[in-house]
């Protein structure tokens, strides 16, 4: 990895934590759920019923920090594990009513983020940070 490369990136992290993931953790509704979790719910919104492992990968995180993740949906009765028809060994985790109903009542707020972004940023300069976004996106896809 070229130099400027790794500084870049080290440069951006607090940014992107501070601007971004900061903006969208101050604005949710509901502060008993993390914005990591709230992922996983939606994962298993968009998708259905999962093994562990697939929301591991899913979530970028181990099996066991995925399973500590799923324990704690589980507590607050957001989740059902049900076992595997197809594999006696495996369990299935599942978005209940309570999961839907919490998703329906607590949807991510951006329009804190979005205030910002129209406040310093000019429509062109917009337009260039979607696109970054987008083009980061795309590139560390690849990596999947």
């Amino acid at each position: 990895m070229n130099n400027t490369l790794h500084k870049n990136i080290i440069h951006i992290l607090p940014h992107w934590h501070y601007k971004i993931e900061r903006s969208i953790k101050q604005n949710q509704k509901n502060k008993n759920v993390s914005y990591e979790t709230y992922f996983c719910l939606l994962i298993l919104e968009k998708h259905g019923d999962m093994k562990m492992s697939e929301i591991a990968k899913r979530l970028r995180l181990s099996k066991q920090q995925a399973t500590q993740m799923i324990d704690k949906l589980y507590h607050h009765h957001l989740i059902d594990r049900k076992d595997d028809s197809n594999d006696r060994r495996s369990i299935l985790i599942s978005l209940n009513q309570n999961g839907i109903q919490f998703l329906k009542e607590n949807p991510l707020d951006t329009t804190s983020l979005q205030e910002q972004i129209q406040t310093h940023l000019t429509d062109d300069e917009q337009n260039e940070f979607n696109q970054a976004i987008a083009t980061l996106l795309r590139l560390l896809k690849k990596w999947d």
